[in-house]
Formats: structure tokens, C-alpha cells, sequence
């Protein structure tokens, strides 16, 4: 932790773990009520994956059977599980501190001249809570706070030296998973006022074959030549579609190290604020999550109803994938995306945590399922995919992360990684990278809320720590509203 922070008391640990994944409290859920109509039931699907040499995806989701979620008789007051799926009460929170931050404050296209600059890259506490063990049933129990785990949040796509140094550091395993995130080419699509360009297509044509991409809401897409085509560079050329219009221009591609952040402005097109948010979870629930889950599952109800009331005018649709281990007896499920929230929580009740057994698991089996097996918008959306895991993947071969990250590329849908209790260093660079790719924060559980087991520091110099509750929101909100993900205080103007 910096020096700087406030002193925390020492947190006190969970006394038992919980081996499911508990209730989503009624305080975010009564904020539901504002959604689109409810479709009356969301489902869990169960079933493996069957991989496959066709297609883009290495493999498909083979459904098991279905449980539907019907939550139509639930007492709200006591959760929608009633009071036998009551959560373990807990102390209200202290007064919550600052987070602690040091950065400075369809027919053819029309072809159309586009205005090239180039810019520079700017390089921009919690009190712990004691959670007491659930008191003897009553008819209700008392509703934790929405509040409980606590996160930091390292931008590496913000703090392209520090990152860099970090990548020096970590040969092993930068060699070991494949992913040189050494060269990087930063673009910006804006319009002609000079808002970011959400969704603009792209082309970048090497002598070594051709990249797509779509920008996310913050108008960027960063080329990584050693993980998107690792033979490429020299003259390239650059091909954006957006509203009708077409640009393209050359570019170069360095041999080393990064090349010159581009802005390409397109007079005629106009930007537009996003009409929906696609927000998919991939959670690892195997047995070693168990700690952190049925909080992580708690907080997310609330979240959403946050987000909901920054964006009232944007339609927000909720999906899942749970992924465990090929050897497990459930190895995958899936909550297809809705808009009905409440369904949404209820159906997650359903999910337990069990299964795994050896440290990696199949993480790439579920990012295939999260990328393919969901129903992603189309077009004028904002789509992010939360991981949350705390083990590295099986080496099976076939569809693997690294597909998982081009392929999120040119859907243009941000991955958000989220470390958990029990991350080691190797799930820190691959997490680090997957979010450095799409330009958004590794995110990190600490230990100082004083739930799950220890919880890893981040190789890094500095770190500013939130309730994970209000470092989510405040990613998300600012991503919709077309700034993009950063750590506090840090708005990706470079």
C-alpha cells in the first residue's frame, strides 16, 4: 500500500466460508424495478465444452439441461431466496475515505479526407469491515451493506513506462504465455467536434496479412503487433469506416518499442452517446473462489442499479458465464443476456461454487463460451466482459486467450480483468495483459476488507484502493459516458 494512505485498523477474517454462492441483497435488487419488463423466468444452462477445428471459436457450448430461476414468489425482504438463502449480517462501514490517487489532474461508405495529428501520451482507503458469523435464522435477517470488498486498480494502458518496466521484469512469464505487449500503436477515432467515435471499424493492412478492430466507447483501439501480427512492421495502411464515411491513411508500424499515438478526425460523422450496455461476467467457480464469490455475487445487483440511475437512458443487459475445470461434473454455465436484472440475480443463485481440484482451470473453455456462446450486440452498444478468476488455464490446446483477446478486439468488447484471492504471478501478467489490450485496468481484490484468503500486491509502484462495489461503477459509468477506463483521477486524455 502507498505510504501516503490513511492506517487501517487490521481486519478480522471470516471465521467459516460459505460453500455457495448467497443471495444478491435486496438493496440493489429493489432498484431493479426500473427495468424493462421482466421475461418472467431466466435460466442456467448447463453443459461442457466440445472443441471443435471449425469456425472461429475452438469450441462450442453443448447445453446439459436447463433451471429455470422463477423467482415469482419470493419475499423481497428476506432476499429472493427467502430466509433460508439469508446472507451473514455485517457491521455497518466506517466512513469511507478518498481513494487515494497521484495522477495529474450499409451503402457504400463516402470517402472522405481525414485530419491526422499526433499526440502525446500524458502518464497521468479503505476502513476494513468485520464480517461476523451469520447469527442464529430468524424469520428475516438483517441486509449486509452493498458494500464489503475492497479492489485496487493499476492502469498499465495509462502508464505506458511503468508498464513497460513491469514487462522487463517478468520475461518468464511474458515467454511462458505467449504475449509480447512490448510495441504498441495507440489510434483515435473522432468525430468532427473531436468526441470519440464508438464502433468505427477498422483495417490495418501489413505485408503480413490484415488486422480488424472496432474502437470502444472511448473512440480508441491500440495495436499490439506482438499479439496481433507479431512479423508485422513498416508501412502499413489504416482503413476506418464510420457513419457512411470512409478515411485511410498510412501508418508505420515500429520494428520496436511504440510507435506514434495517431487521431484520425472524420468531418461528416457524428458521434453518438451508447443506447445499450452489454455487461457479461466470466467467473471462475471453482472451489478456491468460494470466499470471495457470494460477495463478489452480492455487489453486483447494486452495481447494475447504480449504473442504471448515472445512465437512465441506456438499456442495460446482464449475462454470465461459470466456468470450473473438463474434468469437473459441471464444467460450464450460462445465463444468456437479459435485461431482466432481478431474474438475473435470482438465476445466480443457482450457481455453486465447487469442482477444480489442481491450481489452473479451464479459463480459456470459458472465454471462448463468454465471447461466442453470448448474444453481444451488434452495434451502439458499450460491451464489457468482467473476469474474475484467481487461477491461470489448462493448457488444452485449441481456442486459448490469446484468440480470446484479438477476437474481443474486433467485437469491440473491453475485457476487464479482476483478480481474486490466490492469483499468483502468472495469472497477474496474463490479467494485466488482457485488460492492457482492450485499454482497462488490472483490477485486484486486496486484503483490506479482511475476506477470502490473502490476496497478492500488484507488481507495481503505485495503487489506489476503492470498495470493488465503487471502483465497477465508477468503471463502468465513465466508460458510457465515452472516457474509457482509467484508475482514479485519470481521464485517458494522453
Amino acid at each position: 500500500m502507498p505510504s501516503s494512505a490513511p492506517a487501517r485498523p487490521k481486519p478480522s477474517r471470516l471465521a467459516t466460508r460459505a460453500g455457495a454462492l448467497a443471495v444478491l441483497l435486496a438493496l440493489g435488487c429493489a432498484g431493479s424495478s426500473a427495468s424493462p419488463e421482466h421475461a418472467g423466468s431466466v435460466v442456467v444452462q448447463e453443459g461442457h465444452y466440445a472443441p471443435t477445428t471449425t469456425g472461429a471459436s475452438g469450441g462450442t457450448f453443448v447445453a446439459r439441461e436447463t433451471a429455470s430461476a422463477d423467482y415469482g414468489g419470493a419475499s423481497e425482504e428476506a432476499g429472493y431466496g427467502g430466509a433460508d438463502m439469508a446472507a451473514p449480517r455485517a457491521e455497518a462501514a466506517p466512513a469511507m475515505p478518498g481513494a487515494s490517487a497521484s495522477a495529474p489532474s450499409a451503402p457504400s461508405p463516402a470517402s472522405t479526407s481525414a485530419t491526422i495529428t499526433t499526440t502525446t501520451t500524458v502518464e497521468v482507503t479503505v476502513d476494513s469491515l468485520r464480517v461476523d458469523e451469520p447469527p442464529p435464522r430468524m424469520v428475516q435477517e438483517q441486509a449486509a451493506p452493498a458494500r464489503l470488498l475492497t479492489a485496487a486498480t493499476v492502469g498499465d494502458h495509462d502508464r505506458r513506462g511503468n508498464y513497460l518496466e513491469y514487462l522487463s521484469r517478468h520475461g518468464f512469464e511474458a515467454q511462458r504465455l505467449g504475449l509480447d505487449m512490448t510495441r504498441r500503436v495507440r489510434f483515435r477515432i473522432e468525430d468532427g467536434q473531436g468526441q470519440p467515435v464508438r464502433d468505427a471499424r477498422i483495417r490495418l493492412r501489413t505485408q503480413w496479412g490484415d488486422v480488424q478492430a472496432r474502437t470502444r466507447a472511448d473512440g480508441r483501439w491500440d495495436f499490439f503487433p506482438g499479439v496481433d501480427a507479431p512479423n508485422a512492421s513498416g508501412p502499413a495502411s489504416l482503413i476506418v469506416e464510420a457513419g457512411g464515411r470512409t478515411a485511410e491513411l498510412r501508418v508505420d508500424v515500429p520494428t520496436r518499442g511504440d510507435g506514434q499515438d495517431v487521431v484520425v478526425r472524420m468531418p461528416g460523422v457524428q458521434a453518438r452517446h451508447a443506447r445499450a450496455l452489454d455487461l457479461a461476467f466470466l467467473i471462475d467457480v471453482t472451489g478456491s473462489m468460494e470466499d470471495e464469490l457470494r460477495y463478489v455475487n452480492r455487489e453486483l445487483t447494486d452495481i447494475v442499479t447504480r449504473v442504471r440511475a448515472e445512465s437512465p437512458e441506456t438499456l442495460i443487459r446482464v449475462g454470465a458465464v461459470f466456468y470450473r475445470d473438463r474434468s469437473d461434473s459441471v464444467p460450464l454455465q450460462r445465463i444468456a443476456f437479459t435485461p431482466d436484472v432481478r431474474g438475473f440475480v435470482h438465476a445466480m443463485q443457482t450457481v455453486h461454487a465447487s469442482g477444480g481440484g489442481d491450481y489452473p482451470e479451464d479459463l480459456d473453455a470459458g472465454l471462448d463460451t463468454a465471447v461466442h456462446g453470448l448474444d453481444w450486440s451488434q452495434d451502439d452498444s458499450v460491451k464489457v466482459l468482467v473476469v474474475v478468476a484467481d487461477a491461470p488455464p489448462q493448457r488444452y490446446g485449441g481456442f486459448t486467450y490469446l484468440q480470446a483477446m484479438r477476437e474481443s478486439s474486433q467485437r469491440g468488447i473491453r475485457i476487464l480483468p479482476v483478480a481474486a484471492s490466490g492469483a499468483d504471478r502468472e495469472v497477474e501478467f496474463l490479467f494485466r495483459a488482457m485488460g492492457t489490450y482492450t485499454a482497462a485496468p488490472y483490477v485486484y481484490l486486496t486484503d483490506d476488507s479482511g475476506i477470502g484468503a490473502p490476496h497478492m500486491e500488484a507488481d507495481t509502484d503505485r495503487v489506489a484502493v476503492e470498495y470493488f462495489h465503487d471502483a465497477l461503477t465508477r468503471l463502468l459509468v465513465e466508460d458510457l459516458r465515452g472516457r474509457g477506463m482509467h484508475e482514479p483521477g485519470m481521464f485517458g486524455e494522453g
